[in-house]
């Protein structure tokens, strides 16, 4: 009973007649019918907002889900007419049901949702049956089913798990129907039959925006900033958000972040609606995609003025920055965003990472929940129309505004021909693996006799900043730069000229081609304006193979977002894991939203990588914790496929298991880190030999990622994770160490490298807020309860 009251509390959104009526005429723009939410409301389940739907309220066009076409109509909300939907997915469900009937998985899974092995095979014969029958060909029962919502894009017209989805979403629609349960009861018991239904209604997602009621409450305006690379995109967004009396940017990394942070603290970001003052030049070193600025008064400043300086704290995974308490802007990874407090501008950087299987639901999450009276999206033209068809859902208002390159960018005639000698000053050669990168960069400098930087994933924000300033400083002696495709974001590189390796990569399972839009993106970072002596770049591949594959993608306009993804929330799994069977699989929990909760388009339920292995591995070392302890360690910015992260999180989790209190010394014991670490500042006085510290590099990156998950956690769990300020100092440590070795693996003899020094932090702030305890300010966290406890005694 108490966990049922809690569940209604949770559904109940709406306390007034007015919102009530507000999330009635959203649902009604967006294809219901209106009388149909009241319909039996004192027997349902407040989260069940299914309804019966005339045929005149479907329409679309039924190429969606040709596998013949190969172009693909826009993402839409609104469902597909049942005389005009295509009938290839009809038939491909007709001709694959049976075998996806009796597949393994498909039973454990089925059996995990709480339906008795026992009764399977009546169920999925009878549902075999139906479809055999004529089922999905009766238009007067289409509308229970509901095929609109069933979405391929062009990369699902192959996908297996794709047609699971589908067909699982099916059966439980079909098992749910009341008038189907009728005939089943006479060869399934009728408990059976109410766990489905019940499950099925529970896990409902037909309507995600509802989920967000402090945003459903405001008429917000949406401002698109679209546009390719180096299109001055975002130059707007920012001088809105520095204009705002409160305000968030949200960005895709924590680099990005911290920049936005520090130059809205040091007045460098003109507030739109105020003249810039005379006697500083551009910022031609910001990472963000600004306008071209000439002269002496432009809006995004080399130097700061206190004029235009506005109050930002900064908030990550791992670090939260205080500059002032109550701060009226914030500046955050999209992740880390708030939807707790009305604002006035936001800022959501990158949107096209909407459709990102792994963390396109924070970009879900900031469109549907951002209480902000303005939000301002910047990225690509790909993402305009899954925004506009939430603005359906949400009854916002959008506009769109465009832009276009600001400098020219040239396909050259022909490749490298493979020579590496053919290298240049300015150029960035992009290789995909990050022994490739060292073994390129080792025959670039024997070659050519330029020295090259490295910039790849692993290696931590910071360190990448510290090596593209080392590319861009042209008294450092870093002529060429050697780059995976962390290149294509985040990093501000005076690139003349970008070279492909290769145009394809290894995705952790198989080789597979570069998108269209990850192509565009990345030869988009060549000559980005202001920072060569002529406007313009130009893009190349190192081999010949590949320069007719180059001239095709960058003539073809990237397909539309086929989806934005989207990962219930934690009360949402909570209520789910209630009517689950008591000792279900977390696997099971997590292949609800997938396979269960009839999610429409254009939103797709998060698909979670490697979510056998994850689900193994939360159940054997967490299998006794609370599901909120489950989920913080589901969510860990971790690779589940690297040993020394798999290592490190299972080290966690027996500390925090058996000891609650998790010392970040034990935890880096799992492997020779801090040897190593001290090893290579004994030899910094000294010059290594580049081997060394290759070898030494692995660990220090481990290290890394390592002290960046404890902070994470301790930035949830302060009370567990209490040495966040020992593993702040160390983080400090690592990246200095790390810098020191890639200098050093350059292959030529010089020591140090002139004209170059790290940027010193300048702005006061701290790491936690304070708080007023006994008529004093205590800086609030577990180093200050401890002291106000010694001063109370």
């Amino acid at each position: 009973m108490l966990s049922r009251c809690r569940l209604l509390s949770r559904c109940i959104q709406a306390e007034t007649w007015l919102e009530s009526s507000q999330l009635y005429f959203r649902r009604f723009l967006s294809g219901g019918s209106p009388s149909s939410y009241s319909r039996d409301r004192s027997r349902r389940n407040p989260l069940d907002w299914s309804y019966n739907r005339s045929e005149s309220e479907f329409n679309n066009d039924s190429s969606a889900f040709s596998t013949r076409s190969s172009k693909r109509t826009a993402p839409s909300t609104i469902k597909l007419n049942p005389s005009t939907i295509a009938p290839d997915i009809r038939k491909l469900i007709k001709s694959n049901a049976k075998n996806w009937a009796y597949l393994p998985h498909v039973l454990r899974r089925l059996q995990g949702f709480g339906i008795p092995r026992a009764h399977l095979p009546d169920l999925l014969s009878s549902f075999l049956a139906d479809i055999r029958e004529g089922m999905l060909f009766d238009e007067t029962q289409l509308e229970k089913f509901d095929l609109g919502r069933f979405t391929f894009a062009p990369i699902d017209m192959y996908s297996a798990q794709r047609l699971d989805q589908i067909l699982s979403q099916l059966f439980f629609t079909w098992a749910s129907d009341p008038i189907k349960q009728r005939h089943l009861r006479t060869c399934v018991p009728q408990s059976t039959l109410e766990t489905i239904a019940h499950l099925h209604r529970i896990a409902d997602l037909s309507y995600p925006a509802d989920l967000f009621p402090k945003a459903r409450a405001m008429k917000r305006k949406f401002i698109m900033h679209v546009g390719p690379t180096n299109s001055g995109k975002t130059h707007m967004a920012l001088r809105a958000l520095a204009a705002s009396s409160s305000g968030l940017y949200a960005g895709p990394l924590r680099l990005l972040a911290h920049e936005i942070w520090e130059r809205l603290n040091r007045g460098q970001i003109v507030p739109l609606g105020m003249e810039p003052e005379p006697g500083s030049e551009p910022d031609t070193t910001i990472n963000m995609d600004v306008a071209d600025e000439t002269g002496s008064r432009p809006t995004v400043r080399k130097d700061g003025h206190a004029k235009y300086a506005r109050p930002c704290n900064l908030r990550t995974g791992e670090e939260f920055r205080i500059v002032v308490d109550n701060a009226p802007l914030m500046s955050s990874t999209v992740e880390m965003a708030s939807f707790d407090k009305p604002l006035d501008v936001a800022v959501v950087d990158e949107i096209q990472m909407i459709a990102d299987p792994e963390r396109g639901s924070a970009w879900t999450n900031a469109v549907l929940g951002l209480p902000a009276r303005e939000i301002h999206l910047c990225g690509e033209e790909t993402a305009v129309p899954i925004i506009r068809d939430i603005m359906k859902n949400t009854g916002d208002e959008l506009v769109v505004n465009r832009y276009e390159r600001l400098t020219p960018l040239e396909i050259q005639e022909s490749s490298l021909g493979g020579d590496l000698s053919q290298i240049q000053k300015g150029d960035c050669l992009v290789v995909f693996s990050r022994d490739g990168i060292f073994a390129v960069k080792a025959k670039i400098e024997e070659r050519t006799g330029l020295r090259c930087a490295v910039a790849y994933g692993r290696l931590p924000p910071e360190i990448r900043s510290e090596q593209a300033a080392l590319f861009n400083n042209p008294q450092s002696g870093y002529d060429v730069i050697v780059a995976s495709d962390a290149v294509g974001m985040g990093l501000n590189l005076k690139i003349k000229r970008v070279v492909f390796e290769t145009l394809d990569k290894f995705d952790g399972q198989e080789r597979r081609p570069l998108s269209i839009s990850q192509i565009k993106q990345i030869a988009g970072r060549a000559g980005r304006y202001g920072l060569h002596g002529q406007p313009g770049g130009f893009v190349t591949t190192l081999h010949k193979e590949d320069i007719s594959t180059l001239c095709r993608a960058l003539a073809t306009p990237a397909p539309a977002l086929s989806c934005a993804v989207f990962d219930p929330p934690g009360h949402w799994m909570e209520d789910i894991s209630q009517v689950l069977p008591p000792k279900a699989s977390t696997q099971a929990l997590l292949e609800v939203p997938s396979y269960i909760s009839g999610i429409r388009p254009p939103f797709r339920a998060a698909a979670q990588i490697r979510l056998g292995q994850l689900s193994q591995f939360l159940d054997m070392h967490v299998k006794d914790l609370l599901l909120s302890d489950k989920l913080l360690f589901k969510n860990c910015p971790i690779q589940w496929s690297d040993p020394v992260a798999l290592d490190a999180i299972a080290q966690i989790l027996r500390l925090y298991t058996n000891t609650i209190r998790v010392e970040l010394d034990a935890v880096l014991s799992v492997a020779p880190f801090m040897n190593v670490l001290r090893n290579v500042e004994g030899m910094m006085p000294d010059r290594a030999k580049a081997r060394v510290c290759k070898d030494a590099l692995k660990h220090l990156e481990g290290l890394h990622k390592v002290l960046v998950l404890y902070l994470w956690l301790s930035f949830r769990n302060a009370m567990a994770f209490y040495e966040a300020d020992k593993a702040y100092e160390l983080k400090a440590r690592v990246e200095r160490v790390l810098e020191w070795c890639l200098r050093q693996v350059s292959s030529h003899g010089r020591s140090e490298v002139a004209g170059l020094t790290r940027s010193v932090d300048k702005l006061d702030y701290r790491h936690r807020r304070k708080v007023r305890v006994g008529g004093r300010d205590w800086v609030a966290g577990v180093a200050a309860a401890k002291t106000v406890v010694e001063s109370i005694r």
